[in-house]
């Protein structure tokens, strides 16, 4: 009996090798797809193309047409997919080249129809963190606080902003800050970012709340009350702030090169030896970053299994994670020339050479992070980027360490799944 169940498995195997895996697959399936190709009708030709390149990878002749049938083809999102993976394929034949002339021309076509716009530095890294847009209105909660009646219209009406110029974005005010996925709150500054006599600050920034399996949970913007010299912002400090701050609310995550964007590095800072308010109102490049953002496949966002084929493929449309790594560490690396005293510019830009594997000194800006921390959750995602850090070196005594100082800070389940990890490798 037992003999009998051996040889139907066996049988069935010898089918299904001979069907999708052996010699006699690969050029049937070539041959089906060729046909199809040369007669017009490219996307018709994909799947078979699929079915003989997954029989034989190695196969030059057919990774080169699969290539030509993806760029003639509609750009959904899996053709997007399909044709860059092929253009990252290790042998650099002509095939892997033609790809990549393939998906840079689909690349510039899509940027095209967009216009002008900066999501090269929108995204945060290699994620794209946006809301689904079935969300909208995103509900947002502001805290009750003792600074002046304008600070809240002006931001009131930074949200209206956002909304009246675009097409999709919609905020309802709640009253219960545990239903908002976007929490605007208000605290005193330090004095110690005051140096010499000159005081550099923010007005305000954006922390996301990300769960396990990428999960985006809140949005907190948190303004100051006052300045280090215990003045209060005036009207367009709050409002232009306002603006820049929602941006990054609504998941455009980096900065603008470009002063006129509302999305500007230097927008939301200031400094005692003068102010200027930057812009007023949300530019042409800030509404199209945040339309092709949105039109991007996110890695993290607030609902699972997020897909559909109209979709962009971000590695597509953002470039692979080394360009977009030297990026950010060019941007961070100004940052804290312009603010050596914030805590946050030394965070990114630790995380930034971290994922570039570079740990050694993306350890060094954690600890110089640390030395200018002011908040628990600056110490928390310090602890946590320096324990993920540690893992990753293989020192589990250092990475449980700084883990369990993150879990006092914040005793969420991504902590619990890291101090898991880490003991499992000890």
């Amino acid at each position: 009996m037992h003999r009998k169940i051996l040889l139907g498995i066996l049988v069935v195997l010898i089918i299904v090798f001979v069907l999708f895996k052996s010699p006699f697959a690969a050029t049937y399936n070539y041959n089906k797809a060729k046909n199809l190709y040369d007669n017009g009708k490219a996307e018709l030709s994909l799947a078979y193309f699929e079915k003989s390149h997954f029989a034989n990878p190695n196969n030059s002749l057919n990774r080169y047409y699969y290539a030509m049938a993806l760029s003639k083809s509609k750009p959904t999102y899996s053709v997007q997919k399909k044709l860059y993976e092929l253009s990252k394929n290790n042998t650099n034949d002509e095939a892997a080249k033609l790809a990549k002339s393939k998906a840079f021309q689909m690349r510039r076509a899509i940027l095209s129809e967009i216009g002008d716009n900066y999501i090269f530095n929108a995204a945060s890294g290699t994620d794209i963190i946006r809301w689904d847009v079935r969300s909208f209105p995103l509900k947002v909660y502001i805290e009750e606080s003792n600074v002046p009646k304008y600070y809240f219209t002006n931001i009131r009406s930074a949200l209206s902003q956002w909304v009246n110029r675009t097409t999709f974005v919609r905020f309802s005010e709640v009253n219960n800050e545990a239903d908002a996925q976007i929490v605007i709150r208000f605290k005193d500054v330090d004095s110690s970012v005051c140096s010499g006599g000159i005081c550099k600050y923010v007005v305000a920034y954006t922390e996301p709340t990300i769960g396990s399996n990428n999960m985006l949970k809140k949005m907190t913007l948190t303004f100051y009350k006052t300045n280090p010299r215990n003045q209060k912002f005036l009207p367009p400090e709050i409002y232009s702030t306002a603006l820049h701050e929602i941006g990054h609310t609504l998941g455009l995550m980096g900065h603008s090169e470009k002063s006129g964007d509302i999305m500007y590095a230097a927008q939301n800072k200031s400094s005692s030896t003068g102010t200027s308010y930057g812009s007023t109102k949300l530019s042409q490049r800030d509404l199209k970053t945040l339309v092709l953002l949105y039109r991007t496949k996110p890695t993290i966002t607030n609902t699972y299994n997020l897909n559909s084929e109209t979709f962009y493929y971000a590695p597509l449309i953002i470039g692979t994670g080394d360009e977009i790594i030297q990026k950010k560490i060019e941007e961070y690396t100004k940052y804290i020339k312009s603010y050596p005293q914030l805590a946050t510019g030394y965070i990114n830009l630790g995380g930034a050479y971290s994922d570039a594997g570079d740990f050694e000194k993306g350890l060094q800006y954690m600890s110089t992070a640390e030395k200018y921390a002011k908040t628990d959750d600056e110490r928390f995602l310090i602890y946590y980027n320096k324990s993920i850090m540690y893992y990753n070196m293989k020192n589990s005594e250092k990475a449980l360490q700084y883990a369990r100082q993150a879990q006092g800070i914040k005793n969420d389940s991504s902590i619990a799944e890291l101090i898991d990890d880490i003991q499992q490798m000890k």
